[in-house]
């Protein structure tokens, strides 16, 4: 069987067109009229595959091809199709497109399989409104906290509200779940550049990393620029510089770990005054939960040691805490042996950014297959691209994965 891969790629193309932008760029922000209309087309689209729609209290579009012995445990897969504000067209929208063709291309064939396979579009993936996130796969997977839904956007609205005004049914949410999955697989961009450096299509996702994210603020003493020397300086910027310095090493020196300091604030802020303190961002993830605690354990001993040299006191204060959701091995030897039969290379590589994947850790096996990025990973904007061929490798890839459920 093979997948219908101009059809794939005029899907994507028309999806794109949806909350478009003349500078190209594409904006579907979660429960807005954009959003609501992408929804409608993919509910087209599923309906024209010859799939059972279903859509749930959170506004998840379900799309079912029943197997014949529709009591087992179904198959899942898909992605989200809202964007991040000024946007790109591939970036979730792939794979909710490339579950859809594939299980069109298997009912086409005139195969009923085993068990059913859902294909779902989830809602609200990005949390680009309302700052939660993944609204649609925590109600899938049962994970929805309650005060999430009291999220707002920027006009006071709450992310209930919106669902609300949509025509869904956020209190009853817990409805949305699903129970006794099979496996669940997500077909995704990259969003990087490891894929395009070595000239691969697709490639395997180890698994999502896990996280932590820290506000560290350094107290030093204010003093005059000019005035004060050099040893007498209690200064939290160099200390910071110091710790930056030494967190980038650690990170350096561990696999498929990256630490970034996104956001800097000093007090008072003026060019002749040694600053009082000094505020920054840490974002820290690994595929490996310990490498996190082993590297946070080093920094303190570091802390101790620039507090007593540079005179500065250092605080940190813990904001965010995600662990690593690593993909299921037999699924991903399974994927391998598929990559063999479509003589695809095979590569295993991590995902530092999160998915709705990650949301079905513990629910049942998950796996992912990330399509290469062109433009040195560009996402989350206009240059966002992957190509015709390299969506069609991802898509014949899930397509071969499920030949074992048929």
């Amino acid at each position: 069987m093979r997948i219908n891969e101009k059809r794939l790629w005029n899907h994507i193309q028309t999806l794109g067109q949806i909350g478009k932008a003349e500078d190209g760029s594409v904006t579907r922000l979660s429960f807005t009229k954009e959003d609501e209309a992408a929804a409608f087309q993919l509910t087209e689209w599923m309906r024209e595959a010859g799939l059972h729609v279903t859509i749930d209290a959170c506004g998840n579009i379900i799309g079912t091809l029943k197997g014949a012995e529709p009591n087992l445990p179904p198959v899942v897969c898909g992605s989200h199709f809202d964007t991040v504000k000024e946007g790109g067209i591939f970036d979730g929208c792939l794979g909710v497109l490339t579950g859809i063709e594939v299980l069109q291309t298997i009912r086409e064939a005139g195969i009923q399989p085993q068990r059913s396979i859902m294909v779902i579009g989830f809602r609200d993936e990005e949390g680009n409104r309302f700052g939660y996130g993944m609204i649609g796969s925590r109600s899938i997977c049962g994970k929805v906290e309650k005060d999430g839904l009291l999220s707002v956007d920027h006009k006071g609205i709450t992310l209930a509200q919106a669902m609300t005004q949509a025509g869904y049914h956020p209190a009853c949410y817990a409805t949305c779940q699903l129970s006794s999955l099979e496996a669940f697989y997500e077909v995704h961009i990259e969003q990087a550049d490891v894929l395009a450096a070595q000239n691969l299509s697709v490639g395997i996702v180890e698994g999502i990393a896990g996280l932590v994210r820290y506000t560290v603020t350094i107290y030093g003493r204010s003093a005059h620029a000019g005035a004060t020397p050099m040893h007498r300086r209690h200064d939290p910027v160099t200390a910071m510089s110091r710790w930056i310095l030494h967190m980038t090493k650690l990170a350096q020196q561990q696999p498929h770990t990256v630490a970034t300091i996104g956001e800097i604030h000093t007090y008072p802020g003026a060019c002749n005054i040694i600053c009082d303190r000094v505020s920054f961002s840490l974002d820290l993830r690994s595929l490996d939960d310990a490498v996190i605690q082993q590297i946070l354990d080093v920094m303190q001993e570091f802390e101790e040691m620039l507090e007593q040299e540079q005179g500065v006191r250092i605080e940190r204060r813990l904001e965010q805490q995600l662990p690593a959701a690593i993909c299921d091995e037999g699924l991903k030897q399974e994927l391998e042996v598929c990559c063999k039969t479509l003589q695809l290379p095979i590569l295993r590589l991590a995902s530092g950014a999160g998915h709705d994947c990650m949301n079905f850790q513990g629910i049942c096996p998950t796996a992912m297959i990330f399509v290469r990025s062109q433009h040195e990973g560009a996402s989350h904007c206009k240059e966002e691209y992957s190509t015709q061929k390299d969506c069609a490798d991802g898509c014949q890839l899930l397509l071969e994965a499920f030949r074992k459920y048929l």
